[in-house]
């Protein structure tokens, strides 16, 4: 059989329109492999979120983030990382960890008693202060602050004498004025910190198991809109 060139022609034109039918498949594949990274990349952060919210709320949960690869253009093969601005804290509730003070034997936990400005939480996960020390803070609005030992235990307080509570939405407490003194509107031994050798903080959220339930939807997302195209296309 001799290949004329009408033949051939025929053959080119067949050639080419299923390469562009399969071009354009692989393209509407490649979207919609994207659409739903971008989908399971919400779905996952917003799981991560509900699980760290309740154990430590509101700012920590938010600090979970989310990004799909490639930032621009279509991928058949997106990739999608998810990360918290909080890793230290969320690795010690996720692990357990067994806090100790860096300097002395005792380790001073506040009270909601004791000065809550100057502390946040930074973009890195560490709990940084504005001041160097929280009692520095506390000493440094109510004066020196007062030693307490608990007979039997490995336990102490630091106190706090002669303060009041103010007033406003939210009342704290601050140093007695002179007058207040003189009329014995004060209190004494207002615990603000409580001092123990260690403290073993427990595991509280389990982003693990969200991982493994992330990985579940993403696949079965996947293959939906797979199986959408290649049906539409395919039959």
């Amino acid at each position: 059989m001799q290949l004329n060139s009408t033949a051939f022609g025929i053959d080119v034109s067949v050639t080419e329109g299923l390469a562009a039918d399969i071009d354009a498949t692989v393209e509407e594949l490649a979207e919609a492999a994207m659409a739903a990274a971008d989908a399971v990349a919400d779905w996952g952060k917003t799981q991560l979120r509900a699980d760290t919210q309740p154990a430590l709320g509101d700012k920590v949960s938010k600090a979970w983030r989310s990004r799909v690869w490639p930032r621009r253009g279509v991928s058949l093969t997106p990739s999608i990382s998810w990360w918290s601005n909080a890793p230290h804290i969320i690795r010690t509730f996720s692990e357990g960890a067994t806090l100790r003070s860096e300097s002395g034997f005792w380790l001073a936990i506040p009270t909601e008693n004791a000065p809550q400005a100057g502390r946040s939480f930074g973009t890195s996960g560490r709990l940084r202060r504005a001041r160097k020390h929280a009692i520095t803070e506390a000493e440094r609005r109510f004066g020196k602050l007062r030693y307490v030992a608990i007979p039997g235990r490995r336990l102490a307080l630091l106190v706090a004498d002669r303060v009041r509570m103010g007033g406003g939405k939210k009342p704290r407490y601050r140093s007695a004025t002179d007058a207040a003194r003189k009329r014995g509107d004060f209190e004494n031994g207002v615990v603000m910190f409580v001092l123990v050798p260690q403290v073993r903080i427990p595991k509280k959220i389990d982003p693990d198991s969200v991982a493994d339930a992330i990985g579940r939807e993403g696949v079965a997302r996947f293959a939906r809109a797979f199986e959408e195209i290649t049906k539409r296309r395919f039959g």
